[in-house]
């Protein structure tokens, strides 16, 4: 999602949140270490930029380096790949989003938030089959509506959500059940 939509869900997080979150933004090359800048000051999550093998850790929000895909390993770890663009990008929703789904199955929680373009819909495919929870943002509250769209018109949104619900969908699916 653009970088507001990213700031409004983050920033609706505590600095308690029970799980790692990783991001890929399609943004300029150069600018991602001021995006995580800017959100590392604005929430109180610990923000940063991935690094290989680094162990994910709750509560932090991995960013892609520039011009890499960032994903996860069986160990809960980040992996980080110079592979080809998929679809024209790296990184690539689709790559993390894969990841994931052979890494976490049906602990897997993704979100797609306001983006151009389509980018993410196959890697969904394979957390829909590992039994993962998708959330789409609404078409009202999304600048642009191409990759939430995408998703929803696959079938594979769990939860269509405006912008402002997301981040208490995702405290309410990470909270341990007692």
């Amino acid at each position: 999602g653009g970088p507001a939509a990213l700031q409004h869900v983050l920033t609706g997080l505590p600095a308690g949140f029970g799980a790692p979150i990783l991001v890929v933004q399609h943004i300029t090359r150069g600018f991602t270490g001021s995006l995580v800048g800017w959100l590392e000051q604005a929430c109180a999550l610990r923000v940063k930029i991935g690094e290989q093998g680094e162990a994910l850790r709750p509560g932090c929000v991995y960013f892609a380096p520039d011009d890499r895909h960032i994903g996860t390993g069986p160990r809960a770890d980040i992996v980080l790949s110079d592979e080809a663009p998929i679809g024209g990008f790296r990184p690539s929703a689709d790559h993390l989003f894969r990841s994931v789904a052979r890494a976490f199955g049906k602990a897997a929680v993704c979100v797609v938030l306001t983006g151009m373009g389509e980018d993410g819909v196959a890697g969904l495919r394979e957390v829909r089959a590992a039994g993962g929870l998708i959330l789409s943002q609404d078409e009202q509250s999304s600048v642009v509506y191409g990759m939430p769209g995408a998703t929803v018109r696959a079938g594979l949104a769990d939860q269509v959500l405006p912008l402002g619900a997301i981040a208490a969908a995702l405290q309410d699916i990470t909270q341990p059940r007692g």
